[in-house]
């Protein structure tokens, strides 16, 4: 139940990334966009996933500090494949593919490295003998 929960605030903030990277790669570079577009994605993905998804035992400023860290390497890892894709590939032409590409991949290492950083609980479920 909770990787659907995280799906759909993924869908949410993911929504809101491609919409803006889409308007933003008319004016700037794939690379450009997406590190600004990929910055609001994270903001509304955190305060979603803070909120609805994980059951944090850390305290917001640990988790906070700690899915920084981890949302900051998936901006350079993200970003790293979207400068790939889109200067040595046929999706140059595309960058729109190599975005979504992009976001497929990060998307397993967002929901693994947010388990951490929230310290989630698993949810206690009587089970008989």
């Amino acid at each position: 139940m909770r990787i659907l929960k995280f799906f759909g605030s993924s869908v949410i903030a993911t929504g809101a990334d491609l919409s803006l990277y889409s308007g933003l790669i008319c004016f700037l570079t794939p690379t450009i966009a997406n590190i600004i577009s990929a910055g609001v994605g994270l903001l509304i993905n955190f305060t979603l996933q803070h909120k609805f998804v994980f059951n944090p035992s850390n305290p917001i400023f640990k988790s906070f500090i700690l899915s920084l860290i981890f949302s900051l390497c998936g901006l350079v890892f993200g970003t790293s494949l979207i400068y790939l894709f889109t200067n040595y590939t046929i999706l140059k032409e595309i960058p729109i593919i190599a975005k979504i590409i992009t976001i497929g991949i990060i998307f397993f290492y967002n929901y693994f490295t947010r388990k951490f950083a929230f310290g989630h609980k698993e949810d206690k479920v009587d089970r008989p003998c």
